[in-house]
């Protein structure tokens, strides 16, 4: 009897709409009658349509597109199909919410293949999908990287509303080993966005203060550059740091590696 391991929901509104405010009311006005609102893995519903507001993407309203019932069942047999073979690999401790929602892209979101994704809860994440640009192998991707996401608040869940810059430096690079380890081999760009050589020396430059920082703005900027950092810094930091720290410890499952003190993968840079 296989587990019953997600459960996928589809918000594509019927309509016309001027911008992606009123794609996103609509959204929410939909999750309301579906009653999914207190399961969407946000507090309340500002948090919910602040979420949507901020990942829908800024591309040109006559993007959006009306989902077929044919791209639904295909889009959903990849999402399930992922999380089966992630659960493969690792187990995936309890039932997933997917959330999948449009996309609506510009230039600059061209190297997300048309996939994008927030996890935001130890059991709940969000998809968000252009019709137009999709293809199977960017779903499975970005499901195995926001799966492991997950997985991690699951297994960290005392800390959950209060990590650290390293909790998500780390965040980042299980994410992305696990995704090209089990799922595609090659690097993503912002997992790829600095040598390795480079990536240990900012490492090896913060100090504990920052490494243990709360702050938002600390963390967004190391992560996502800033005027000191490179683009995609902390997620690059993140994929070296721990693609090191598997390849001295060989023996370690990948259970066993969502569960190590955050503390110790940082050994690896001394």
């Amino acid at each position: 009897m296989s587990k019953d391991l997600s459960r996928v929901e589809f918000y594509f509104p019927n309509g016309e709409f001027k911008d992606k405010t009123e794609i996103v009311e609509s959204i929410i006005f939909l999750m309301k009658n579906q009653g999914s609102i207190d399961y969407s893995g946000y507090a309340d519903i500002e948090l919910l349509r602040q979420g949507l507001l901020d990942h829908i993407g800024n591309g040109n309203i006559e993007q959006y597109k009306e989902i077929s019932e044919d791209q639904k069942s295909e889009i959903e047999k990849v999402i399930s199909e992922t999380v089966e073979k992630c659960d493969e690999k690792l187990s995936v401790p309890t039932r997933n919410f997917i959330f999948v929602h449009p996309y609506l892209t510009t230039k600059d979101d061209k190297v997300f293949d048309g996939v994008m994704a927030v996890a935001v809860y130890s059991c709940v994440f969000h998809l968000f999908i252009n019709l137009e640009e999709y293809s199977e192998e960017s779903i499975k991707n970005t499901v195995a990287h926001e799966l492991n996401h997950t997985i991690y608040y699951y297994h960290h869940y005392d800390d959950f509303n209060s990590y650290t810059l390293l909790d998500e430096i780390l965040l980042e690079g299980l994410a992305e080993n696990f995704r090209e380890q089990y799922f595609d081999p090659k690097t993503t760009k912002w997992a790829g966005a600095l040598e390795k050589e480079e990536a240990f020396q900012i490492l090896k430059d913060l100090d504990k203060n920052t490494l243990e920082s709360k702050e938002q703005k600390v963390i967004k900027e190391f992560l996502f550059g800033n005027g000191k950092y490179k683009k995609w810094n902390g997620y690059s930091t993140g994929y070296w740091l721990v693609k090191e720290f598997i390849n001295r410890n060989k023996n370690l499952s990948w259970e066993e590696l969502m569960k190590t003190d955050p503390k110790r993968f940082m050994e690896v840079t001394n």
